[in-house]
């Protein structure tokens, strides 16, 4: 399981990347977590992990958002799944095609390997299958998150050098 602070950085910096705002990134990157929640019911890589189940949930959105506002965020959650299920795919076997294929597949010939996970793991319970924070997802996070919390505080600095101390907003 690629952890969830990766699960959230990657589709937050690749949609910050393409102009999206801070806002609308960061609700499609906490859905991203979302095919992680099967961990509660003590199964992992269930159907939450199908393309076959996004397409027919995003569908269903779009479908009840036709003509509406909300419709753009329906594709900005399908993509933060979409990158969710594609970093699991170079972790471990996902069923990225169930119900149609029941095979799980796998792009990493080696899922066991780590560069930095000796020196940080943080497993919080029994119940997950890999651990939650590691050395390197955070390394790889905060590379990630570095240009948009550097673009954040220099917002922030001249605004106050010109007075306005309001809240900083990244469009």
């Amino acid at each position: 399981m690629v952890e969830p602070l990766l699960h959230f950085v990657v589709p937050f910096v690749s949609l910050r990347a393409v102009g999206v705002d801070l806002r609308k990134a960061t609700f499609a990157s906490v859905v991203a977590l979302t095919p992680d929640l099967d961990v509660v019911f003590n199964t992992h890589r269930s159907p939450t992990h199908s393309m076959v189940v996004l397409g027919l949930v995003m569908l269903a959105f779009l479908t009840l958002t036709w003509k509406r506002k909300p419709r753009p965020l329906v594709l900005l959650a399908a993509f933060g799944v979409f990158s969710h299920l594609l970093l699991d795919l170079f972790q471990t076997s996902t069923p990225l095609f169930w119900p149609l294929m029941s095979q799980p597949i796998s792009l990493w010939p080696n899922p066991d390997f780590h560069m930095w996970s000796e020196v940080l793991v943080w497993y919080p319970g029994s119940w997950l299958d890999a651990p939650l924070i590691t050395a390197e997802g955070l390394g790889i996070s905060l590379i990630l998150l570095a240009p948009t919390v550097a673009q954040i505080v220099r917002r922030g600095l001249a605004d106050r050098k010109r007075g306005r101390v309001k809240s900083v907003r990244c469009q």
